[in-house]
């Protein structure tokens, strides 16, 4: 290889050979914590946090795995598990975070609700307090066995 060459690749920015619709695998912990729960759950709680009138950020939906990821604010050390099998998981610093392009509407990972422009997440104790609001609904409607 000569020198020439390397300099240009070494100067070509890396996003410029990454497709622009492919998903990215990107860190969290730093600008981000990523609160994950089972899909039905999840679209229950995002129901709950407009409901409430909550300023929701950023909500990335996993259809194969029927995941949910809410964007909250980073915190030094999660409050939840990232190890448990079941109920809400909290990935942040460590964790690696698979995001859809900016315009995925379709697809096995999409955006239920985009970034916006400003960067707003939501709030942690707004997604908790929407989680368990969302659990007990759901057992709430659960058929009662006789």
């Amino acid at each position: 290889m000569n020198a020439s060459s390397q300099s240009t690749t070494a100067v070509t920015p890396q996003d410029q050979f990454r497709n622009p619709y492919a998903p990215r695998l990107v860190p969290a912990g730093e600008h981000f914590d990523v609160i994950e729960v089972e899909d039905r759950l999840g679209f229950e709680a995002l129901g709950a946090l407009y409901a409430h009138r909550v300023p929701v950020g950023p909500v990335i939906s996993d259809r194969r795995y029927r995941r949910i990821g809410f964007l909250v604010p980073p915190v030094p050390a999660p409050h939840v598990s990232r190890m448990r099998a079941v109920g809400p998981r909290h990935h942040g610093r460590g964790s690696w975070i698979t995001v859809p392009p900016a315009d995925a509407d379709d697809g096995p990972l999409v955006w239920l609700v985009p970034p916006s422009p400003e960067g707003r997440l939501t709030e942690l104790r707004h997604v908790r307090a929407a989680i368990a609001e969302a659990a007990r609904s759901l057992a709430d409607s659960r058929p009662q066995a006789s």
